[in-house]
This record gives C-alpha cells, sequence and structure tokens, in this order.
C-alpha cells in the first residue's frame, strides 16, 4: 500500500511543499453565492493544495528513477489525479469566461449517445471505486452535438454524484425517450438537494449552505452544464427528495438536432 510521500519519513527530507491549512480573513462563508475575488482566491487556494503534494510526489517518482528503484504505480496514480484536479479548476474558470463574452464554442458532429454515455462511465470508472450501473437503450441513438461537451456534463454528474454516494452503494446512468426527447440521468444514493437549493445550484458561484463543507469547489461545475445544455437547445436539472438522494438530469430534443 503505497503511503502519502508527504507524510513519510523514511524518504529523507523533500522540498517544503505543505498543504496551506491556515484560515484567511477573506474565507468565503461554507455556502451561498460567491463573490469573483472570493472564487478567484478558492481557486489559487485549490491549486496551491494541489501542486504541493503533486510537487512531492513527483520527486520520491525522481529519486527512486534516479537510484534504479520501481516507482509505484499508485504514485503515478496520485500525481495523475492531482494534474486533473487542477486542470478541471483552470478548465471551469476559462470555461466560465468564455460564456460570459458568447464564445463557448460548440463543435457539432454526429453522436451516438449511447456510445457516448458508455464510453464516459467506463472512462470515470478507472478513477472511481463506486459501482455505476447502466441502462441505456439497446440500439444508437444519433444526434449531432459536440461529444466533448456533453461528456464533460456526464462527467459532472457522476463526479458530484460520486462525492456523496457511499462506497457501497451504487450509482445509476440512465437514458430514456419520450417523443423527441432523450433524458440522460445519473442518480445519487447520497443526502439529497434542498427543495430551496434545486435551482440556485445551477447558478453561478452559488454553494449549497448544506452541502458545501462535503465538496466544497468553486460553484461553477453546473452553471457550466446549464450553459452547455442551453448551447445544444436542452435543459438541465435535479428531482431529489432530501435524505434519499438526488437525480441530475439532462434534456435534449431530437428534433433540433
Amino acid at each position: 500500500m503505497s503511503r502519502d510521500p508527504s507524510r513519510d519519513p523514511s524518504q529523507g527530507q523533500l522540498e517544503d511543499q505543505p498543504e496551506d491549512q491556515s484560515g484567511d480573513p477573506h474565507d468565503p462563508p461554507p455556502g451561498g453565492v460567491l463573490e469573483a475575488d472570493q472564487v478567484l482566491g478558492i481557486a489559487a487556494h485549490e491549486i496551491k493544495n494541489a501542486l504541493g503534494p503533486l510537487t512531492m510526489t513527483l520527486q520520491l517518482c525522481e529519486r527512486r528513477a534516479a537510484s534504479g528503484d520501481t516507482v509505484p504505480l499508485e504514485d503515478l496514480k496520485f500525481a495523475r489525479g492531482q494534474v486533473r484536479r487542477i486542470a478541471q479548476l483552470v478548465g471551469d474558470l476559462l470555461d466560465t469566461a468564455r460564456i460570459d463574452t458568447g464564445r463557448l464554442a460548440l463543435r457539432l458532429a454526429p453522436v451516438d449517445l449511447c456510445a457516448l454515455v458508455q464510453e464516459t462511465v467506463e472512462t470515470f470508472r478507472r478513477g472511481h471505486a463506486q459501482r455505476i450501473v447502466c441502462d441505456l437503450p439497446p440500439t444508437p441513438l444519433m444526434y449531432t452535438a459536440d461529444a466533448e461537451r456533453l461528456a464533460s456534463v456526464l462527467s459532472n454528474f457522476l463526479d458530484n454524484a460520486a462525492k456523496y454516494t457511499p462506497e457501497r452503494a451504487a450509482i445509476q446512468v440512465r437514458m430514456s425517450l419520450a417523443g423527441d426527447r432523450v433524458r440522460i440521468a445519473v442518480k445519487d444514493q447520497g443526502p439529497g438537494v434542498r427543495p430551496e437549493d434545486r435551482e440556485r445550484i445551477f447558478e453561478r458561484y452559488y454553494r449549497s449552505p448544506s452541502l458545501a463543507e462535503l465538496a466544497g469547489g468553486l460553484g461553477l461545475g453546473l452553471f457550466i452544464c446549464r450553459a452547455i445544455a442551453k448551447g445544444h437547445g436542452g435543459s438541465v436539472g435535479v428531482e431529489s427528495t432530501p435524505g434519499q438522494g438526488a437525480t441530475f438530469w439532462l434534456d435534449l430534443c431530437l428534433g433540433q438536432s
């Protein structure tokens, strides 16, 4: 079992890159709408906290490789996860800027939605322990869309579900058809979303006070999901009963494909 290299005294002294645990008088409250300067402060804090362990892990891998030792796969997976964490933060900030200027471009092409959902789920499974159960139509469902952007919406739903679903519980992914509309839904087994938060969680910089301490983040992911859905002529939403999980959905109109 690989240990956190920042806490392994047997590996010698590494450059001092501790995770910043200090408080800040400008830190935002755990929930509600964040101001723009607070978002930048949180983003900088998150990136700094990801870079510290990443730097130490890479230093340790370097030393092991230089001495002819095997570099543990767990350390490489950890480093990749930290890079993914930083890339997501930067990507969210860039996408928000593009939305503000109306430049969130969509590269449209024919897409099999069933295959897109299956591939996105398979990619997600590689980095998460939760079991994911899929219920998809048996035949291809073609739609003209930006496959990468739609996959990012589903990945966001899955990431949120993984944060709140207990380890032994399953996340459910379902695609259903109703007339000319298709719905892609992700159901978690978490605490659910309060009625007063169901519309607001799709607002820019909004973090639910009841969930912010569990998930953190910048309050941008679902805002970006809504913009991507609108760009495709679709919509996003959530259905939830507190204490019984939540179902986040993406609706697309096949007639507008």
